[in-house]
């Protein structure tokens, strides 16, 4: 389920918080807040049954109490029917979620726990949060933003208990988020300032004063804070680096593209000039066709009437005198002859 989350707490004011207070404990040695902190028994010296109900129903049970007696009955799975008991107990019994939280704060729950927390988790986070919380969106930081959101005014309420509930809830949604729905330590330190520090110099002396003053677990939390925030600041610069390169070299090829497109546009209006100069050339070309085609047709009449006259008037009888003369008896071949010449002359001076 992941290492434990240090404190119980989320306290961003500027008062130092004094040892032993619930901003430094996850309920793991010490007994919930209330009256039966008076009583004579600690919290691992009470007797619970192995169940949920056991373990909501009685105020001074410590997480490590319940493991243990868990691990001691051998549970290996919660009933059904003790699953619903608590999720109603829970309502009356733990509102601020402070004995949940205890429970999913844990580094290495048993089995009945780790496997029953996710599914309580989510049922109270959208109990608490209705719509700001979408356990179907598979977006993190999405869920994140939107939580953050809701319980913004809780986390800087003047009533403790609003103010705890908002914080407890605050860590339930990012342990779950970080466990369901992979979310990213620098999403949770990006979005966290918005919400816990009016601005940035009220952040600044909260990370002075653990840097300072802190204890050692303080200073190593704001080590590797600073760290993450290098190491965020290196990505984006590398990933800021590789969208300039990108768009230099778009920004080359719309250069080349843009030249390109010009070239052809260009292109594209010689050729229409050079389509257009011979569509005019072939549409004269058309016109001389067509009054060529007329006046060869006129010269074809005047042909084939002059045809007819030199065939059937000056031709024909000539030729038919030739005949009669080759057919009569006796056959007179010189006006044959006579004729068939007069013919060829008239055939020549046809020519000409």
């Amino acid at each position: 389920m992941g290492e434990q989350i240090p404190g119980a707490s989320i306290n961003v004011t500027e008062k130092e918080e004094k040892p032993g207070t619930k901003a430094e404990s996850t309920n793991t040695e010490s007994g919930a807040e209330g009256p039966d902190n008076a009583k004579d028994a600690s919290p691992d010296e009470v007797e619970i049954p192995p169940t949920l109900l056991g373990y909501f129903g009685e105020d001074r049970a410590s997480p490590s109490a319940f493991f243990k007696v868990l691990r001691k009955n051998e549970v290996k799975r919660f009933r059904p029917a003790d699953q619903e008991a608590a999720a109603r107990l829970m309502l009356s019994k733990d509102p601020e979620a402070e004995r949940l939280w205890s429970l999913m704060g844990q580094a290495s729950p048993p089995e009945p726990v780790d496997a029953w927390v996710w599914g309580a988790a989510q049922s109270r986070l959208k109990e608490q949060l209705g719509e700001a919380f979408d356990p179907q969106d598979h977006d993190a930081g999405r869920i994140f933003k939107s939580v953050l959101r809701e319980i913004s005014t809780g986390l800087g309420s003047e009533k403790k208990e609003d103010k705890r509930r908002a914080e407890n809830f605050l860590r339930i949604a990012i342990c779950w988020l970080v466990e369901k729905r992979s979310l990213k330590t620098w999403q949770v330190a990006e979005q966290l300032p918005l919400v816990l520090f009016k601005d940035l110099k009220a952040a600044t002396r909260v990370a002075q004063r653990a840097v300072q003053r802190g204890r050692l677990g303080e200073l190593r939390l704001a080590a590797a804070m600073a760290a993450l925030g290098e190491h965020m600041v290196k990505v984006a610069e590398e990933e800021q680096s590789r969208e300039r390169n990108i768009s230099n070299d778009l920004r080359h090829r719309l250069d080349d593209a843009n030249r390109k497109i010009e070239s052809l546009r260009t292109e594209l209006d010689d050729t229409k000039r050079s389509i257009s100069e011979r569509d005019t050339a072939i549409a004269k070309l058309e016109q001389t066709l067509a009054a060529e085609r007329h006046h060869w047709g006129h010269d074809l009449t005047e042909t084939k009437a002059e045809q007819k006259v030199l065939l059937g008037e000056r031709l024909g009888p000539l030729l038919a005198d030739a005949i009669d003369a080759l057919e009569i008896d006796p056959p007179a071949p010189g006006t044959a002859l006579r004729r068939v010449k007069a013919a060829l002359s008239v055939i020549n001076e046809a020519k000409e």
